[in-house]
């Protein structure tokens, strides 16, 4: 009984710290109308006014994943993390994904 607790325990040690993931913010070029949710990049991104926010399992901003957003909320000024965003030159490349 107390083996099957103590590697219960160390599996929950191990699987948390795994769920974890890293806020990212997406800051679209025009307001949008209303509040919403899209899933974009396997997450759940809620846009309010010029901002989307959603975690993701990944540290660094990549144009692939930008991609992914872009499709689904439209142009963005701006994209990445605290720790990471694009560049200017990345961020152009996202916004070919662009919904028209």
């Amino acid at each position: 009984m107390i083996r099957s607790i103590a590697l219960s325990a160390a599996f929950a040690a191990i699987a948390l710290p795994a769920a974890a993931g890293t806020a990212f913010t997406a800051k679209l070029a025009a307001p949008a109308d209303s509040p919403s949710s899209v899933v974009a990049a396997s997450a759940v991104w809620t846009c309010e006014a010029d901002t989307c926010v959603a975690e993701l399992n990944r540290r660094t901003a990549t144009v692939r994943t930008c991609k992914k957003v872009a499709s689904e909320v439209g142009v963005l000024a701006s994209f990445g993390s605290a720790d990471d965003s694009l560049s200017e030159e990345e961020l152009a490349e996202c916004n070919t994904a662009a919904e028209d």
